[in-house]
């Protein structure tokens, strides 16, 4: 794929009145936003795939005609990010869409392109269309398909060797910045600069 210059990383899942985390996820005070209750995994895969700081975020947010699910906030975000190095990505995040739940991912790098479980490359000389590579696909919110066990492998095996995991709470807190920028940009109606500085965060 070569350097990656932006990505997408979106969360689509309709979480209805028929949901266990319903009752928590639609309200403000526990909820917060669309990207703080759901899509901030969206967000978490972004920054993965840019492996960079973000420096700059724009955000917008909207209800569907109705609020027919009847969430306390915008249940729906798009959010643009800036990261250090010049990379561009998006993330979307809906949780009142009427549709699968979708996890999509695009990742696009000057030698060739990552569509979820599909590439696209220069460098096969001859390729004409998408290579489709035979994966499990995070096409469930039942999340039954997560590597759980690998992850409280993962965190053992940091505290036996007294070592700091790559996925702690310094990297969550960033994502979390991103996350509360975006809403504070949509409010706002203009971009927002990262770090939020103390100031700012009393805005959000």
């Amino acid at each position: 794929m070569g350097d990656l210059f932006y990505g997408e990383v979106d969360y689509f899942h309709g979480i209805g009145r028929g949901y266990t985390g319903y009752e928590w996820i639609s309200r403000k005070a526990t909820g917060g936003s669309s990207l703080l209750s759901a899509g901030c995994h969206a967000v978490d895969g972004l920054r993965w795939f840019a492996g960079q700081e973000a420096v700059e975020v724009f955000g917008y947010a909207n209800w569907s005609r109705g609020n027919p699910l009847g969430y306390e906030y915008e249940p729906n975000s798009v959010t643009l990010v800036k990261f250090a190095d010049g990379q561009m990505g998006k993330v979307a995040s809906s949780i009142e869409c009427v549709m699968p739940y979708m996890f999509h991912i695009l990742l696009m790098g000057n030698r060739g392109a990552i569509r979820n479980n599909q590439l696209f490359t220069n460098r096969w000389p001859g390729q004409t269309g998408w290579a489709t590579v035979p994966t499990i696909l995070p096409d469930s919110g039942a999340v039954t398909h997560h590597p759980f066990n690998a992850e409280i492998n993962h965190f053992v095996d940091c505290i036996r060797a007294g070592a700091e995991s790559h996925c702690n709470i310094a990297d969550a807190v960033k994502t979390h910045e991103i996350c509360l920028a975006s809403d504070l940009s949509a409010r706002q109606n203009k971009p927002v600069r990262l770090p939020l500085d103390e100031e700012t965060t009393e805005c959000a």
